[in-house]
């Protein structure tokens, strides 16, 4: 197996591992080792990607594993913050629905000879959904997001006003999060018409 593929297939055991700090280790300690192995868990997506590209072991594998386990990865860190009271149910909610519809759109799509990216075909969707920008403004709001999460729930231990006093910043990156979650699905939606009405259905 390619490196690339090992460092992406390394962030499951790592999600796992956040999981288990974040609801089993109730210490302000922990939570700060935890938040630096969140860090880490986003970092490694962007590795995996830079490993892939320089080494040339971009494959079909590499790709459909990554996208697995970004949608690992976001959606059960939104139902974790959900079930400690952080998130409201619509957020992991929207997520939830456009991780299917989305991909269930580009596999049709592919079924059609145009994978990922390749699918959309309007320049405004291919701006929001497949630019590197967007792309990388959507990962930095969800990585920052999740970050200031933990570090409010790290702060319950420490200190509970300054927790509190972050609940508006957090509710700001989670309404950011969620924006450019749907900003960027519909897109795919519009543009994906195209393949279905092909089919005829």
């Amino acid at each position: 197996m390619s490196v690339a593929n090992l460092i992406t297939l390394a962030r499951l055991p790592l999600l796992i591992l956040l999981l288990a700090l974040l609801f089993t280790v109730p210490s302000w300690g922990w939570q700060l080792v935890g938040l630096g192995l969140l860090i880490l868990l986003f970092l490694l997506d962007w590795a995996d990607g830079y490993v892939a590209r320089r080494r040339r072991e971009v494959t079909e594998l590499g790709a459909v594993l990554d996208v697995a386990l970004d949608r690992a990865v976001e959606n059960i860190l939104w139902v974790a913050f959900l079930a400690l009271g952080m998130v409201p149910l619509a957020v992991p909610v929207i997520f939830l629905i456009r991780s299917f519809v989305v991909d269930g759109i580009r596999g049709v799509a592919l079924a059609k000879g145009k994978p990922g990216f390749a699918m959309m075909h309007s320049p405004l969707g291919r701006f929001l959904v497949a630019s590197r920008f967007m792309r990388a403004l959507y990962g930095l709001a969800k990585g920052v997001t999740f970050s200031f999460l933990w570090l409010t729930h790290a702060l319950t231990f420490r200190d509970p006003a300054a927790a509190l006093a972050l609940q508006p910043v957090n509710l700001g990156l989670i309404l950011i999060s969620t924006a450019l979650c749907v900003l960027r699905g519909v897109p795919v939606l519009l543009d994906g018409r195209l393949y279905f009405r092909s089919q005829g259905d």
